[in-house]
């Protein structure tokens, strides 16, 4: 696990989201999610980072909220606990 802070994060994010256009920057969050995520960089900190920014926040629904509805529910549709 990559060792990195909420504020790490978005750090990173505004020193090369300035010169992203508008119209690809959700596009270049969720890369930076995923990238963070195979880089296993703990889970809380990106969530949390996702605060700063609403490109973030969306970035991390799009990356996080799929996997937990998988999660939720077995191969059978029951409610795994």
């Amino acid at each position: 696990m990559i060792d990195m802070t909420h504020e790490d994060i978005e750090r990173i994010w505004n020193s090369f989201s300035l010169y992203i256009p508008d119209r690809q920057k959700s596009d270049a969050a969720v890369d930076f999610v995923s990238t963070l995520k195979f880089l296993d960089v703990d889970t809380a900190q990106i969530k949390a980072s996702s605060d700063h920014d609403p490109k973030l926040e969306e970035a991390v629904e799009s990356v996080y909220g799929k996997e937990e509805d998988e999660d939720e529910y077995g191969d059978d549709g029951e409610l795994v606990y």
